[in-house]
């Protein structure tokens, strides 16, 4: 049956409408509320390795158990949402890590403390390949960098705001379990709202007009009508795509260097810069903050790029790369200065420029993945970063135990970068997957 919008004639009806952006809020929150959750542990370490008695090797072993579940299952999540739609699934998802949120701040040991993040990564895992899914069929593709770049500087804003609000609450409740509780009880407002509000195709949105309509899709309403509906998802095609593999291993080298700043940030402040527990309400923010305008402006001068010259690959290939190799030039000096504030403000470089690449990652998979497979192919390249949540922050931690050096890590980091700066030459960002399967 059609869902086909009609709108009578009226004079109301000369513009568009803009539904569009609603959804975007929303979606805008999820990543937000993606990021607070998943930094806040990073921050309440200090008090979690005190009242636990965790050694740097097991806290960060907790760390990283996150991250297997989160990398596993990141096809999967991707896939479900190209499938049965994000409003369903995006929902689950999130009401499924916000439970384990607060399972995290009832952990009494080691054990039920690494079942809780386990799962709350199992919830995690989809979020963000659902999330691109979500927004692929609600905007046109010269927004694709933009979208990206916002939603991204939103996740990167609820790890920068993770600090005074993590710092804030202990402060005023006394106790680092409380931040688990107030975290995981807004997610599940946000599941409940999602679902309420959000459609999976702008077609059977209410106070969706059809200029809408035709400005998302490029087409005529009659043309629309004509789409056909999701396709068979080309698994052989996709794993046999060497710009997926490529796009992968260079998320991966990103995700290596940007897990040691959500893990280690604030036990590094603490530890080697001497900052106070009250003080990582800033200093921890700042840097993370410095990421938060990378995203905004990686993704506003892709689509810059690309509306000036129609060259996707020249778009996306050059804000992945340079900002790859301007996080080196940023990371090595922080490591060497002496000022814990100038420390501070070569991070918060570093991440800038970390982050103007991200956006364009995720791009890269809508501009692959299309309008049909985007989640799963973003769920591809995410496995790439979940993995890299694996390595990075049990890594560092046993290096820093083994060596009493926290410079290491960084250089480690800092090599893959250089590495993943080279992959992603070789991506083809046109070469979408599964056209002639969705056309057929």
């Amino acid at each position: 049956m059609s869902t086909q919008k009609t709108t009578a004639p009226s004079l109301g009806a000369i513009t568009a409408s803009k539904v569009r952006y609603g959804v975007l809020a929303i979606v805008c929150v999820l990543y937000f509320l993606s990021y607070l959750d998943r930094v806040a542990i990073s921050v309440t370490a200090p008090s979690m390795m005190k009242d636990f008695h965790f050694n740097k090797s097991t806290m960060g072993v907790v760390f990283s158990a996150f991250a297997y579940t989160y990398a596993l299952l990141q096809i999967v999540g991707g896939s479900l949402g190209d499938r049965f739609g994000p409003r369903r699934v995006l929902a689950f998802l999130m009401a499924l890590w916000s439970t384990f949120t607060i399972v995290t701040g009832a952990a009494t040991n080691l054990a039920t403390l690494i079942f809780a993040r386990l799962m709350f990564g199992l919830g995690e895992a989809g979020g963000f390949p659902v999330g691109t899914r979500a927004l692929s069929t609600w905007f046109p593709k010269d927004m694709r960098g933009f979208l990206q770049g916002l939603t991204h500087a939103c996740s990167r804003s609820g790890a920068a705001f993770s600090a005074p609000i993590v710092v804030g609450i202990v402060i005023w409740t006394g106790n680092w379990r409380y931040v688990f509780y107030i975290l995981g009880a807004l997610g599940l407002v946000w599941a409940a709202a999602f679902y309420y509000f959000y459609r999976d195709t702008p077609a059977s949105m209410r106070n969706v007009n059809d200029l809408e309509l035709d400005y998302i899709s490029g087409q005529t309403a009659l043309a629309r009508s004509q789409e056909p509906p999701g396709a068979k998802i080309p698994w052989g095609e996709i794993l046999r795509s060497k710009d997926v593999w490529l796009l992968t291993f260079s998320y991966f080298t990103y995700g290596y260097t940007l897990w040691i700043y959500l893990t280690w940030l604030p036990s590094y402040l603490t530890d080697v810069r001497h900052f106070s527990f009250a003080q990582l309400g800033l200093a921890a923010s700042l840097p993370l903050a410095g990421g938060v305008l990378g995203d905004l402006s990686g993704g506003w001068l892709s689509d810059t790029i690309f509306r000036r010259t129609g060259d996707l690959n020249l778009a996306r290939r050059s804000l992945i790369a340079l900002p790859f190799i301007g996080t080196v030039v940023f990371v090595v000096p922080s490591l060497f200065v002496q000022n814990a504030i100038l420390s501070v403000a070569l991070s918060a470089g570093a991440l800038f420029m970390l982050e103007c690449a991200v956006s364009n990652c995720w791009a890269v998979s809508m501009d692959i993945g299309g309008r049909h497979f985007s989640g799963t192919i973003s769920g591809v390249m995410n496995t790439g970063f979940g993995i890299a949540g694996i390595l990075s922050p049990t890594i560092f931690g046993v290096i820093v135990d083994r060596t009493g050096s926290w410079s290491w890590g960084f250089w480690i980091g800092s090599v893959l970068l250089v590495l993943g700066a080279v992959a992603i030459l070789f991506v083809n960002a046109t070469k979408s997957v599964g056209l002639k399967r969705a056309a057929a």
